[in-house]
């Protein structure tokens, strides 16, 4: 059976790396279906456009509801085609649930005044970086889930099923409150305080997606740029930096993609449907059993 696809754009915006492994997994599986792929990083840098292809897989964090705002700035920039498939490929640490359904929204609607038909759209679901980590062990579940859960979409792809979500109407309401955070985002960034331990590497400066840091005396300072994706404050290697305000919103055991991924987990022999989750991680099981299951959204 030949490929719906064979030359595939993919795009995606990162913070603290949970988006680009699910990138990178998209890329290596495409690959190996024998299609071509190029891999986009969307940050405040403008680059050259690379050739469209004949699918445009965009995919990013969901943050307050909605994509983080390079994106839509990103879209913004995009030639306008005369035809043109994309499939929308969230992120979340919560799952396909309240409030997070209308998170597709806004970037579907900006890539179709594009010209682009939006065949498919979907959520994975990757260890929360805000405020709370899931509760073992969801984050090593989902690092392991990821690999299947890319292949179930894939190949739903490259056999040219389309499939498109339904938001709920309060998630829409939710959606458009959301985009509050943009500007909060900015006044948060600013308040990021350095701390003695600061060696002045410049790992923040080169890493942040926004472009906000700046080295001035090897010292970083904080712009008004902030997409509040966290990177910093996780990433630094001296852990020299903090929030000056809403401090609430930084796990403080940290946050580190390749640590979940080698947990050791004594008691993984009970099955996931026994596993005993809390209210707010009920959208993360479901979302594993059904890659477990090989089920549809």
């Amino acid at each position: 059976m030949m490929n719906a696809y064979t030359n595939i754009r993919i795009a995606y915006y990162s913070g603290t790396g949970s988006t680009e492994l699910v990138a990178k997994t998209f890329q290596s599986y495409l690959e190996s279906k024998g299609c071509v792929c190029s891999l986009e990083k969307i940050t405040y840098r403008p680059i050259a456009c690379p050739t469209a292809g004949d699918l445009l897989l965009l995919l990013f964090p969901v943050h307050a509801f909605n994509a983080p705002e390079a994106v839509y700035q990103w879209i913004a920039q995009l030639n306008e085609v005369d035809t043109g498939d994309a499939a929308v490929i969230s992120v979340s640490g919560g799952g396909e649930v309240c409030p997070n359904t209308a998170c597709r929204v806004s970037s579907i609607k900006g890539l179709r005044e594009k010209g682009y038909q939006v065949r498919y759209d979907k959520m994975i679901v990757m260890p929360s970086n805000w405020m709370a980590s899931a509760p073992s062990p969801l984050p090593y579940l989902l690092m392991q889930a990821l690999p299947k859960a890319v292949q179930q979409i894939t190949e739903d792809l490259l056999s040219g099923i389309q499939q498109t979500g339904k938001p709920l109407w309060i998630d829409r309401l939710f959606s458009v409150m959301g985009e509050l955070e943009k500007p909060a985002g900015r006044f948060w960034g600013k308040r990021i305080q350095v701390l003695k331990a600061c060696t002045g590497c410049s790992w923040c400066a080169k890493h942040c997606p926004a472009g906000n840091i700046t080295m001035i005396n090897g010292v970083p300072t904080f712009e008004n740029k902030c997409h509040l994706c966290l990177n910093c404050i996780y990433g630094c290697p001296s852990k020299a930096l903090q929030p000056g305000t809403c401090k609430f919103v930084i796990i403080k055991e940290g946050y580190c993609l390749e640590d979940m991924s080698e947990m050791l987990l004594p008691h993984m022999q009970v099955p996931l449907e026994d596993i005993k989750v809390g209210f707010f991680w009920l959208g993360v099981k479901k979302y594993l059993l059904s890659v477990e299951r090989g089920k549809k959204r």
